[in-house]
């Protein structure tokens, strides 16, 4: 299940966030080789700042495996100011209600396709109940393959670029109702993935 981290639950949550920027000194900096900051087995940078909203995903031991991060595009965020090349000469979102996910971060091996489904299923509620329309997110080639096998085609993708030892994608999403059901039909998921925020209507995402 998904845990929904806004800034107001930062303090509730402290604990949670450390392994998070410790799960994503793992994947970022030692699986992947990414040359991102590393201080004392944690990986923050200066969006982290800017006080986004977290996923966290919890297996059934209440182990952290898997995160996500969203801020809107009103502000800094990676796309504009790290990879504005992705953007191949076109003007970089700035909207309220189109916000940027990043260091998407999933680290268990054997269930890595569910464990993505429920942070994809997860971020979509979380905009709908929001009224956040649309996500864009730079991507590495593993996930550009994964999202249509998902259930979770781009609607807009930009061509590769390389990006250190990487081939980046951005690509935008539409965030619905009908992004929701795909997801959870090629999932087999069956209603909300979020267990903590009671301001979440199942209605309204259904």
């Amino acid at each position: 299940m998904i845990d929904v981290v806004t800034p107001d639950l930062y303090a509730d949550y402290a604990g949670e966030l450390r392994l998070m920027f410790q799960q994503r000194y793992r994947v970022f900096r030692q699986r992947m080789g990414w040359n991102v900051p590393g201080g004392d087995g944690e990986e923050r940078d200066s969006f982290d700042d800017h006080y986004p909203i977290y996923l966290l995903a919890q297996d059934d031991g209440c182990e952290l495996v898997g995160s996500w991060r969203f801020l809107p595009t009103t502000g800094p965020y990676m796309l504009r100011d790290v990879f504005p090349q992705l953007l191949e000469g076109a003007k970089a979102p700035y909207h309220p209600l189109i916000w940027e996910g990043s260091r998407f971060a999933v680290e268990r091996r054997g269930s890595r396709g569910r464990i993505s489904s429920e942070l994809l299923c997860a971020v979509t509620e979380t905009c709908i109940a929001f009224g956040i329309r649309e996500l864009i997110t730079v991507y590495d080639a593993r996930m550009e393959r994964l999202l249509p096998r998902l259930g979770c085609p781009p609607k807009w993708q930009s061509r590769p670029c390389r990006v250190g030892t990487s081939l980046a994608y951005t690509g935008r999403f539409d965030m619905n109702r009908a992004t929701l059901s795909s997801l959870r039909a090629v999932g087999g998921i069956q209603g909300s993935v979020i267990r903590n925020a009671p301001f979440f209507d199942e209605v309204a995402v259904a």
